[in-house]
């Protein structure tokens, strides 16, 4: 003590600046105490049950912050647009480590959604280009696989040629042999006529098959008739039916030679229909292809309908089971589970951004934010207060107690230095990173009491002595 005290009287300026920088150095670190709650408040870092669970905290998060929504309904819109907004100022902030609410899992519906409708429009764009392509092949097919047209001119003018006959035949038995012997040479070449109209028309061609198969059938009984005419005598009658049957067999000609034409002219429409069917398809394929390619201009973004958001999280009027876990008591709940070396600050960061937007919406009586990280926060700002409210009640208690009893000179001095006392505590605390507990607390009341004494007896010996020398 007699060194220091000769120091200190031998270099009273260098001491006085040394002092001075100490204590504007322990002023600075005063800035940087902290309070925790942390259970390093509670038990030692060294331990394996803390870097355990340090451990487990870094790898799935820390304690989560809980917010419970007072709605009116199960998953109302109104509550779930209020909880996106928090979600959507909240998820990408420093220190969140997950996010789980109703919100994700209808983010991730939208998003599932957003993909099937890309990837759908990419086939419909691709199925209907190839039915364009199917129908443009089948609109040429059918352009150049028309069924040749029978010469039914020529088969009219045979048929009419045996009505002449036939009507000749009537006029005159005596030339009867000679027009049999022409009107079978005629049937036999309407037979193979037929026979090659036959072969010419196109399987599908049913109707008309069956016309040419009934000819057939009718020229072969007319073959018989002229055969049977020969071997009777009663000839009379024959040329009259024979030219009966003729004009049958034209009459069908003529609605077979219809049916054709009318059979190509309706080929060559359907053949233009689906042309013109196989170039719009194509349209609207190339169409849909452009719109796939930029559909990535498209977010998916929150459900504005009710009606959507209804028909992602019920199914059969009933809640899904992937969302009944958010349900707590008839209220839904959002948990922000924190990373596990997140800082105070960004606490407080969050808690913040979630007030204000609380605030933004008036919403204070609808919503509950709580969580072991909120009420660590609480108990840093009760710490805080009570310490403020204790260091002044101290204060005005030893300005009080020291002006009705103390009866020195500069009797405020214990004061000063108790206070200088508690900087210098405290600024060494900031420098080592020591922070404030609720068990390091109860210190600075010892401090004050122990410091206040000590240096009255100081302060008073130091009168005493001034009186005596």
């Amino acid at each position: 003590m007699k060194y220091i005290i000769a120091l200190i009287l031998k270099y009273p300026i260098k001491t006085m600046i040394t002092t001075s920088i100490l204590l504007v150095g322990l002023f600075v670190g005063v800035t940087n105490i902290s309070l925790k709650t942390g259970n390093d408040t509670l038990i030692s870092d060294t331990t394996d049950l803390y870097q355990d669970n340090e451990a487990y905290q870094t790898a799935f998060g820390k304690d989560p912050i809980i917010i419970i929504f007072d709605q009116d309904s199960l998953y109302d819109q109104q509550t779930l647009a209020f909880m996106y907004e928090i979600q959507k100022e909240t998820e990408g902030m420093a220190g969140i480590y997950a996010i789980n609410s109703p919100v994700t899992l209808i983010k991730e519906i939208s998003q599932t959604m957003y993909v099937q409708t890309s990837s759908g429009l990419a086939q419909m764009a691709q199925g209907l280009i190839e039915v364009s392509n199917q129908l443009t092949t089948l609109s040429i097919q059918l352009q150049t696989n028309q069924p040749a047209t029978p010469d039914v001119e020529a088969l009219s003018n045979n048929l009419t040629s045996l009505i002449t006959a036939q009507n000749q035949l009537g006029t005159g038995l005596v030339n009867m042999f000679n027009v049999m012997d022409t009107l079978g040479g005629s049937v036999n070449s309407l037979e193979s006529d037929l026979n090659t109209l036959k072969v010419s028309l196109d399987e599908s061609m049913t109707t008309e098959i069956a016309l040419v198969d009934d000819m057939l059938l009718r020229t072969s009984q007319l073959e018989t008739s002229i055969s049977n005419l020969t071997n009777q005598s009663t000839l009379t009658d024959v040329p009259t039916n024979t030219a009966s049957a003729l004009g049958q067999i034209l009459l069908t000609m003529v609605d077979l030679s219809s049916l054709l034409e009318q059979q190509q002219t309706s080929m060559a429409q359907l053949s233009m229909a689906l042309s013109t069917m196989g170039t719009n398809l194509n349209q609207m394929g190339e169409s849909l292809d452009a719109i796939q390619q930029n559909f990535n201009a498209f977010e998916p973004g929150f459900p504005t309908s009710q009606a959507t958001l209804d028909q992602m999280i019920y199914q059969d009027g009933e809640v899904k089971d992937m969302f009944q876990g958010f349900i707590v008591d008839g209220k839904l709940r959002m948990v922000l589970v924190l990373e596990g070396d997140v800082t105070d600050q960004a606490v407080d960061d969050i808690s913040d951004a979630i007030n204000q937007i609380i605030l933004e919406q008036d919403k204070s009586d609808q919503v509950l934010v709580s969580g072991k990280p909120i009420l660590d926060r609480a108990i840093k700002s009760s710490m805080m207060a009570s310490m403020q409210n204790m260091m002044l009640f101290a204060i005005l208690a030893m300005i009080v107690i020291l002006m009705l009893t103390y009866r020195v000179k500069m009797r405020l001095l214990p004061i000063v230095m108790i206070l200088v006392a508690v900087v210098v505590t405290v600024g060494i605390m900031g420098w080592f990173n020591i922070g404030l507990t609720m068990v390091s607390m109860a210190v600075f009341p010892v401090l004050i009491g122990l410091g206040i004494d000590y240096f009255i007896q100081f302060q008073t010996r130091y009168e005493i002595e001034r009186s005596e020398s």
